[in-house]
């Protein structure tokens, strides 16, 4: 997977992956820390701002949403297991 943050743009292999501006910055936090979980609250204030770092509903449909591109672009499965819900805690990026 390719993030090209001048362009805003997200390639897995040669695909192109389509992202809305929230997707891409979620996806953008977890990659700034590959292997490492990253809280949801963390993710919530970087990605939506300080008014919602409750609101961590947002994140699991974000999230379910980002898994489901990556995997559409992905034939090799890889990608589609990318982002690791840790219970509780937050998120992380594995494999990197």
């Amino acid at each position: 997977m390719v993030l090209d943050v001048p362009r805003h743009e997200v390639h897995v292999g040669e695909t192109p992956v389509d992202l809305t501006p929230r997707e891409y910055e979620l996806l953008k936090v977890l990659l700034s820390q590959p292997g490492r979980v990253v809280t949801a609250g963390r993710l919530l204030r970087a990605v939506w701002g300080n008014a919602y770092s409750d609101e961590s509903h947002y994140l699991h449909v974000y999230v379910s949403r980002l898994r489901r591109k990556l995997a559409a672009a992905d034939t090799s499965g890889v990608a589609a297991k990318l982002i690791v819900a840790e219970p509780g805690v937050g998120y992380r990026i594995v494999g990197e």
